[in-house]
């Protein structure tokens, strides 16, 4: 009998090819047809920078933002753009990495307004940020004469004028001419001092005061000298009220402490009778001190307070000749 192919036959001789011919392709690529549907997001506006600021320092305008830090990386760069009077010009292109920009091209008593578009991957812009106008003013003169006062437990700074209506920020560090754009005044100060409850006793800071003026922008100028302050020249104050009490042949030295939290103990020195100097005789860390070893006869006594690095004034006392027991 002659075999003939029906339809049906050649459909399944078919179906047999292709399913042996994928089954290899099926280990090669095992993850084929486990995708999900494609997403449009990257296809979106990113999201718009927010919180534009503008501060006037030192001859510059620096532009500030914010934007969450989730989403940054979903974004290529931030451009800058500047307007001084009907349109808009890109003056910069910033990385994802950045949340500020300065801008030294400006003249002042000009204004100028600014906004900030963030491009995601696909080079696609977000909506504009809100728009800042800035108006820079000429920025008054850096502080003279600083010089400060170690107080009890204070430093107390002070500066000459740099003006009328001027204010002043304070910036602290711990390394010679690297200070953080931060000052350690919250608010503008508008007066000729301050009082600088941070004291460094172990080691020198130093300090530069920045004048400015009491608008939106700041307009903040140069730093002033740099101020050291050394712990070498804390002096304490000296001990007070120094008394003492003789018991068999011993004598009990109290006083009251200096007020320095800063103070780091007392020197006490004797002189014997007939004796044209003090000796240091022992260091105390509380106001009390025994003195176990005097010989018969006037003794006199002085107590220093000892600074990190410096002494204070002494306080005396006569002790008259000891009684026989």
């Amino acid at each position: 009998m002659k075999h003939s192919c029906s339809r049906t036959d050649i459909a399944l001789v078919d179906k047999g090819f292709l399913i042996r011919l994928l089954i290899p392709l099926l280990f090669l690529f095992p993850s084929c047809g486990l995708k999900g549907p494609p997403t449009l997001k990257s296809f979106e506006r990113p999201e718009a920078p927010s919180a534009l600021s503008v501060t006037h320092r030192e001859g510059k305008l620096i532009i500030s933002w914010s934007y969450p830090n989730n989403l940054r990386k979903t974004i290529e760069s931030f451009e800058i753009l500047r307007s001084e009077g009907d349109h808009f010009v890109r003056i910069a292109t910033v990385g994802n990495d950045k949340g500020s920009f300065t801008d030294p091209e400006f003249e002042v008593s000009r204004c100028y307004t600014y906004k900030v578009i963030a491009k995601n991957l696909r080079g696609i812009p977000s909506n504009d940020s809100d728009l800042i106008t800035a108006k820079p003013l000429s920025p008054p003169p850096p502080p003279d004469e600083l010089r400060f006062t170690v107080l009890s437990d204070v430093l107390d700074l002070s500066w000459s004028s740099s003006g009328e209506g001027v204010c002043y920020r304070i910036y602290r560090t711990a390394e010679r001419g690297n200070y953080s754009d931060e000052p350690i005044n919250s608010e503008p100060l508008c007066g000729l001092s301050f009082k600088d409850h941070h004291l460094s006793p172990d080691r020198p800071v130093f300090y530069t005061i920045r004048a400015l003026r009491n608008t939106a922008l700041m307009d903040e100028g140069y730093p002033s000298r740099e101020l050291e302050v050394d712990p070498s020249q804390f002096v304490p104050s000296p001990p007070s009220d120094l008394r003492y009490v003789e018991n068999e042949g011993q004598v009990f030295l109290i006083w009251k402490e200096s007020p320095e939290p800063w103070v780091k103990g007392y020197r006490i020195y004797r002189k014997e009778e007939g004796g044209k100097d003090y000796a240091l005789i022992g260091e105390a860390r509380l106001p009390a001190f025994t003195d176990r070893e005097r010989e018969r006869g006037k003794a006199w006594y002085m107590v220093r307070a000892a600074g990190p690095e410096s002494l204070s004034d002494p306080a005396f006392i006569e002790v008259i000749e000891r009684m026989e027991h």
